[in-house]
């Protein structure tokens, strides 16, 4: 490995030069620039005082795709250190930058030249620094090739009337200096493939987060160009960041045209409307369902090796490789990430959720979950089933996932066992086995009532109740008007229908039974000044002032909670709290093979 690469130094000037003629640029298998204004702050701090900024790495390659320059030529590619080259060109060079979101913005760092020992010297720059005595808001001016020290000597005195010129020069000097930093450079041999080069990215990560299999993954399809990996990749990411920021849309039709001219980029645009998704994944995420449905795996490690064009039997990374493989593998994938952003699919899934009442991200149990079940429903569309169908039995596999904790044990294996199943007898086929096995009388009149006793009020069970209740459009307690569903939407606050002060005064002074889920329900403002955290045979009076007595029946009826509820006392606490359990299963198993 050593003949593969030499260790050299190079000052920060000619570092910048090279990126300034493109003689050094930025591959695509790196990502935004992520620093914050601090993390700028101390970088130039530290070359102030004369520290070390870590290695850089850079290889000569013609084949990789670069950003804005097509194919590397005889540049030198920047594999590693694209946060501190691009801080520093903010920094010195006045560049704006593009964060995650794909905004351009500049970053500017002010400069104390006069700071005393203890003081700050460097600062993330606003617009009160134009006004602060003896800052200078913007260190880039120093480093324009039209500086003039006596120019600005005289301009920084008027501002600064008392100060002394000589300590000033010195600053200034020692500032431009950090230019003559020199920083230790890397230079892999052009003679590396690209499979070792991204081994030595992942690997050698010299500042910020270390990158992970997905990240690996995504360099794999970015830099094959010959089986579209780039198009794919750009795909996977700008749907990420459509999906969360519509507006991102007119930045694309504008620097992407060539992209959004390709069949790829003609799969995002209807994407460019203000709306909210209640789904919104990461490139992991897309790579995990497009694993799944796609290829029938479920590791990232066994796409890097597909990609590779490895077999089976060749993941250690001995042996020949496949073009076939390689280009199969390609080919499976750029379907299966269309199928993910296709508008059909993915508003398809969406309101498979809906229908079935989980119409917020807070009724959503996981991320996670989701996943899984997307690439089930994608697996529904191979089978060709229809789009009434797959709302029904999307809506059922998310509850059951939901009731029974189907990937909380194994998640991994679980999926891959589900895709056998459903490919081979179809989903609706499966998922009936799984309700006579799991979903049967005993579980929703023995198994499930007891899972209501949670003190947790996120739990998976309670998660599938709420979302019963939202589906059936049911009332919150006492109300006419708001919904379950909206009230927990909004993060309205549970309230407890036998408050824990009455408990205790009931001698039930533990969690156990005040804090179980079957004790809680959601209120409206309104009602909430009639009972007021009392008990239920407390504020009765108060409630048949506002509410016939037909109405409170019926409102309790439609929240599970027993009529006995205004005769609760010590010795009838855990029975009330027990049927309403069971009411709440009830409740759940009618919904459930409503949908």
């Amino acid at each position: 490995m050593a003949d593969n690469y030499k260790i050299t130094q190079y000052s920060v000037n000619t570092i910048l030069g090279y990126v300034e003629n493109s003689q050094i640029a930025i591959p695509e298998i790196q990502r935004p620039f992520v620093w914050k204004g601090q993390e700028v702050r101390d970088l130039i701090d530290s070359l102030y005082e004369g520290y070390p900024i870590g290695y850089l790495i850079v290889w000569q390659n013609s084949q990789v795709r670069i950003r804005g320059f097509g194919k590397g030529g005889t540049k030198k590619i920047l594999i590693d250190g694209q946060q501190r080259v691009t801080a520093l060109m903010a920094a010195l060079l006045g560049r704006e930058v593009l964060d995650s979101q794909y905004r351009s913005h500049r970053i500017k760092i002010a400069f104390y030249p006069l700071a005393q020992p203890g003081e700050e010297k460097f600062a993330v720059s606003d617009a009160s620094y134009e006004e602060k005595p003896g800052w200078i808001p913007d260190i880039s001016v120093l480093f324009r090739r039209d500086f003039s020290f006596r120019k600005f000597e005289r301009e920084y005195k008027e501002k600064n009337p008392d100060v002394d010129a000589a300590p000033l020069e010195a600053a200034i000097d020692r500032l431009k200096g950090i230019v003559k930093h020199q920083v230790g450079v890397i230079e892999l041999s052009f003679l590396l493939d690209i499979d070792v080069v991204s081994e030595i990215f992942i690997r050698i990560n010299l500042q910020g987060k270390p990158l992970n299999q997905e990240d690996f993954a995504m360099s794999k399809i970015s830099v094959n160009e010959q089986y579209d990996g780039d198009l794919i990749r750009n795909c996977i990411d700008y749907f990420c960041h459509l999906v969360k920021e519509p507006s991102f849309m007119s930045i694309l039709r504008e620097n992407e045209k060539e992209f959004m001219d390709s069949e790829y980029g003609k799969m995002l645009g209807w994407l460019g409307n203000e709306e909210e998704f209640i789904y919104v994944p990461s490139y992991s995420d897309v790579l995990k369902v497009v694993l799944i449905a796609g290829f029938g795996k479920s590791k990232i490690g066994d796409l890097v090796s597909l990609l590779s064009g490895k077999t089976a039997g060749r993941t250690s990374g001995k042996g020949e490789i496949s073009k076939k493989v390689a280009q199969e593998s390609f080919e499976t994938l750029g379907r299966g990430v269309k199928a993910f952003v296709s508008e059909k699919n993915y508003r398809g899934f969406l309101g498979a959720l809906r229908k079935a009442g989980y119409t917020s991200e807070r009724l959503l149990y996981s991320q996670a979950v989701l996943n899984y079940c997307y690439a089930m429903y994608l697996l529904m569309d191979m089978e060709g089933i229809s789009s009434d169908k797959k709302d029904s039995l999307m809506g059922r596999w998310m509850t059951m996932c939901l009731l029974t904790g189907h990937y909380q044990s194994s998640p991994d294996t679980v999926v891959m066992k589900d895709y056998r199943e459903i490919r081979e007898a179809g989903m609706e086929s499966y998922l009936r086995q799984i309700e006579e096995l799991r979903l049967n009388d005993t579980f929703f009149e023995s198994v499930l009532p007891e899972k209501y006793a949670s003190v947790t009020a996120r739990t998976a069970p309670y998660l599938a109740y709420l979302a019963a209740q939202t589906a059936l459009g049911a009332h919150s307690l006492y109300s006419d008007t708001a919904t379950v569903g909206e009230l927990y939407a909004s993060k309205a606050e549970a309230y407890q229908i036998l408050p824990k002060a009455y408990l205790e005064k009931c001698g039930f002074k533990t969690r156990e039974i005040y804090g179980q889920v079957a004790n809680l329900t959601y209120i409206s403002k309104e009602v909430k000044s009639i009972v007021r955290r009392k008990s239920p045979s407390d504020y009765r009076e108060a409630l048949e002032k506002q509410l016939s007595g037909g109405k409170i029946v019926a409102s309790l009826e439609e929240n599970d909670i027993p009529e006995t509820i205004f005769e609760a006392d010590a010795g009838t606490v855990p029975q009330i709290l027990a049927e309403r359990r069971k009411k709440m299963a009830e409740k759940v198993r009618r919904y459930y093979y409503s949908l």
